[in-house]
């Protein structure tokens, strides 16, 4: 048997010989002060129906109370009392059975308020412990989290530091090819024009490829600067259609201006600016086959509205909760089919939140896409791109 169930029965059993004692007690004060008390020794019978009830409960109290009136009234017997006192009892009687309930149930009431008591103790305690745990864990993902932070903001200080070493050769590479193909075209030497013109498209690919993901770390790392000047709305637009024009039309794609005439001056960096509609005209280009894609431009009081809508492939709901996330491409067979590395967006958002705007997006797959560029048309001082 264990320790604990060895230890309550011992307790049961003290408890149960107290009121027996309690009882024999009574029974032999009875017999000795009966000449004494008369009918008033019934009211006595509460002291060991009171204690039985305390002990044992309020079914306990019950019990010990009818044994107790068939005490009294067996002594009152044995003593030769007359029937009228033996009715004389009835109120003290009452009263011990009465008691004897009364003191069980507020028993029974106390050790269920004790039990719930210890109950909630424990949970409290299992509370903590949990609190304690999630604590713990929380700290550990903070220190986690600021150790991937640190890391790649490292990474990113390191890119944006690389980016002369980086650019150079291959500056270098792109320059001296377009020299040999002027060579070789001079010499007439048609074979060795077409591989050196391979080595400058690869050349300019790469490099093209490199700027986006030093782009990308110069603003992970707070590096990116801005340059603001004065420029005219138009003429921006006049040098991004020049420049998308070929691209446009390699597609068999048809461009649409539709820019409004009070666009006017505005105070930002234009390189900037360019870079993130040359993108967004771009990646219409790229995913639109012989339909339409429209520029169009307005002003609202300060701010400059920008809108690069297509005909083009459309997303899915689900591509475009990525859509703006770095290295991030609509789906794989996109990205094997028309290529690129998932920067260009991600940069584009970042450089219009550094302006001060952002670049919202809607979609219909199979119908094609719109992107709305936001700006202020003075931008004083640079955000923080998140």
């Amino acid at each position: 048997m264990p320790k604990q169930a060895l230890e309550q029965s011992i307790q049961q059993l003290r408890q149960i010989m107290l009121i027996a004692l309690a009882f024999v007690g009574y029974s032999l004060g009875f017999m000795l002060f009966y000449d004494q008390m008369g009918a008033v020794i019934g009211s006595l019978l509460l002291l060991p129906v009171g204690l039985a009830a305390w002990f044992l409960g309020w079914r306990g109290g019950l019990i010990a109370a009818l044994i107790g009136i068939c005490l009294n009234i067996g002594l009152f017997l044995l003593n030769r009392a007359s029937f009228v006192e033996i009715l004389a009892l009835g109120p003290g009687l009452m009263m011990a059975f009465v008691v004897g309930g009364a003191i069980g149930w507020l028993r029974s009431l106390l050790d269920k308020i004790q039990a719930q008591t210890s109950q909630l103790e424990r949970e409290r305690e299992l509370l903590a412990n949990e609190i304690s745990q999630r604590k713990q864990i929380e700290q550990s993902l903070l220190a986690a989290k600021e150790d991937a932070e640190l890391a790649n903001h490292s990474k990113s200080q390191f890119l944006a530091m690389m980016s002369h070493e980086l650019r150079t050769p291959l500056n270098a590479i792109i320059g001296y090819s377009e020299l040999l193909q002027e060579d070789a075209a001079a010499e007439q030497l048609t074979t060795f024009e077409q591989d050196l013109k391979i080595i400058h498209n690869a050349g300019v690919h790469l490099l093209g490829l490199i700027n986006s993901v030093l782009d990308l770390a110069k603003i992970e790392a707070g590096r990116m600067e801005l340059f603001g000047q004065d420029f005219q709305v138009h003429e921006l637009i006049d040098d991004l259609v020049l420049y998308c024009q070929p691209q446009i039309a390699k597609n068999s794609n048809r461009l649409v201006l539709d820019i409004a005439e009070n666009v006017g001056l505005m105070h930002s960096d234009v390189q900037k600016l360019r870079q993130i509609l040359l993108n967004l005209l771009s990646n219409a280009a790229k995913f639109t086959q012989q339909g339409t894609i429209t520029l169009r431009a307005k002003r609202d009081g300060d701010w400059l509205h920008f809108e690069v809508a297509d005909s083009g492939i459309g997303m899915s709901s689900e591509q475009l909760a990525n859509l703006f996330q770095p290295f991030v491409q609509a789906e794989q067979s996109t990205a094997a089919r028309f290529g690129g590395t998932g920067l260009g967006l991600a940069i584009s958002r970042s450089l219009a939140k550094l302006l001060g705007g952002d670049v919202m997006v809607e979609s219909i797959q199979g119908q094609g896409s719109s992107f709305q560029l936001i700006v202020p048309a003075f931008q004083l001082a640079p955000v923080t791109a998140m």
